[in-house]
């Protein structure tokens, strides 16, 4: 299994991430912060939650009730999706923090529309500011302790790996300051475009992608070193990842990888000798 060792915040973040968006993540959740909202307003009745779910005293109880499953409901589909797209995308820790925000305020906004529909006396948008508040302010209990918990258990799944240094390939950006370091037989192939390189990657049998802002001309030297060929004036490839090497329809010889959804590689003339003595 390839080895990565994060070098930046960016990417540690990450890998919690990828623990949180996971199908355990997304359960734990879609249960955990429903049943922690419903349990805060009924033990400490917070005094706006308690003034727009109390229209009388015998109606808190079962508004508190609609309103936890609102929010289980609400957070059981957009987790879901989060789940779906977290399979196709790397998620930064500010794309899962705006996520956050944005399903507390659907929450809210559902909340807010069942309070307004059981009283003629609330006004919608009024109401939505002090749900959104109110949530925003019960939820980040919940939402950090789960972030805590799944960074220290991501961070636990890196320990037992012991790596050698020296066989890892360590990519700087044009400021010289590292931003990855990671095993060369997970690197499937790199790219550039511009002023950025692409690093599509496997980890734990998942493609991944880095941007790096950088050259090839930059990194040609350490790629070499560590096994990876350029087969293009744009591309570097992994000989191992390649499951053909044919001519297309344009006539072009293309290499084509092993794993699914990837664009065929491009190999030019003068490397083609080199690409076929590895295979």
């Amino acid at each position: 299994m390839p080895i990565f060792v994060p070098a930046i915040l960016g990417v540690k973040m990450s890998k919690a991430i990828n623990k949180i968006i996971s199908g355990a993540g997304t359960i734990m959740h879609s249960l955990v912060i429903p049943f922690f909202v419903l349990i805060f307003i009924i033990y400490y009745k917070p005094f706006v939650a308690y003034e727009l779910l109390s229209m009388d005293n015998a109606t808190f109880p079962f508004n508190a009730t609609i309103l936890f499953s609102i929010v289980l409901v609400t957070l059981s589909i957009t987790r879901g999706w989060l789940y779906l797209v977290g399979k196709y995308r790397e998620l930064s820790a500010a794309a899962y923090l705006m996520w956050s925000l944005a399903e507390t305020l659907i929450a809210a906004l559902f909340c807010s529309l069942y309070l307004v529909l059981m009283s003629d006396e609330l006004s919608f948008f009024e109401t939505a500011g002090k749900a959104f508040i109110n949530m925003l302010a019960m939820v980040v209990y919940p939402y950090g302790f789960l972030w805590l918990g799944f960074e220290l258990y991501a961070r636990r799944d890196d320990e037992p790996a012991q790596v050698d240094d020296n066989t890892l390939i360590r990519f700087y950006d044009e400021y010289k300051k590292l931003r990855l370091v990671i095993a060369p037989e997970a690197v499937m192939f790199i790219k550039s475009e511009d002023n950025y390189v692409q690093i599509h990657y496997l980890d734990r049998n998942r493609t991944r992608k880095f941007i790096l802002r950088s050259s090839m001309r930059a990194l040609e030297e350490d790629l070499s070193r560590h096994g990876l060929v350029r087969c293009h004036r744009s591309y570097f490839i992994n000989p191992s990842f390649i499951k053909i090497v044919h001519r297309d329809s344009s006539g072009l010889i293309v290499a084509e990888l092993n794993q699914d959804g990837f664009e065929s590689i491009p190999i030019s003339r003068k490397y083609q000798d080199e690409i076929s003595r590895l295979l």
